[in-house]
């Protein structure tokens, strides 16, 4: 993962220093010209538009250096802003923690908790995205963003080869009633990683059934892969002509059916 928040040392130390700054005025209840915050605010937008994340967020920290010890609109503003800029610098671990402080001074609210769970898996957190998701599922088990949020957690613990935990979450989901065809390909994966072709298939076929045409070219193309391996070469190429039929045929997929007609 990549070192938070530091393009170069002088940016690390700048930017420790700022939250030093905004501590102590925090405290203090430093004021200064509200003109010169709206300047910096303004000039960290155009910074961050333009790509220029790292200039962007030493903008809006200073124009948080000048906000009084009240946390209000402004300061709220430009957390947002910053976080913005964090992530579009690649450094998801600085944007998380600028999501946990929003999450702090501006209640707790549903796009703060669904940010701040997509920020851990990019920063390489899944077990802190995992407690978030899990009071996710629990408010919402069947809103869609939840589905979404589960397959990338679930990639996330794969590939940590943590296939069981990934596993329980998509159990847990399947048996809740989430119809969502990626969730049993993906299950489906586990098992084939963990030699268990027949489950694999089972959830594959499960996948089928649910008519979800977002994942039924991976679903198609995985039961074929799981029945080669099973040596049902028959069926494996008839699941591949289905494939073909409704999305064509790549080179890759042609030299397969090739080879599975000459078994």
């Amino acid at each position: 993962m990549k070192e938070r928040g530091c393009k170069t040392g002088r940016v690390k130390v700048w930017r420790a220093a700022a939250v030093c700054m905004l501590a102590i005025c925090l405290l203090s209840g430093c004021k200064s010209s509200d003109k010169e915050r709206q300047a910096l605010r303004l000039q960290g937008i155009g910074e961050l538009e333009a790509g220029n994340y790292e200039a962007a967020i030493e903008s809006f920290e200073g124009a948080l250096a000048l906000s009084s010890k009240v946390v209000g609109e402004f300061e709220l503003d430009i957390l947002k802003y910053r976080a913005e800029a964090e992530y579009g610098a690649g450094d998801y671990g600085a944007a998380a923690y600028t999501y946990e402080v929003l999450a702090q001074v501006d209640k707790d609210r549903p796009e703060y908790r669904t940010r701040l769970i997509r920020l851990y898996i990019l920063a390489g957190q899944p077990d802190k995205a995992m407690e978030g998701y899990k009071k996710l599922y629990e408010a919402a088990p069947d809103d869609g963003e939840t589905a979404e949020i589960l397959l990338s957690l679930g990639q996330a613990l794969a590939e940590q080869d943590r296939f069981d935990e990934a596993m329980g979450l998509y159990e847990q989901a399947v048996n809740g009633g989430m119809k969502n065809g990626e969730i049993y390909n993906r299950m489906a994966v586990c098992q084939l990683e963990a030699g268990e072709v027949d489950l694999a298939i089972q959830y594959l076929e499960q996948g089928v059934q649910t008519g979800d045409q977002s994942a039924m070219d991976s679903l198609l193309l995985n039961q074929a892969a799981a029945y080669e391996r099973k040596l049902d070469f028959h069926r494996a190429l008839s699941i591949l002509e289905q494939y073909t039929a409704a999305y064509g045929a790549d080179e890759q997929v042609q030299k397969e059916m090739d080879f599975l007609r000459s078994r």
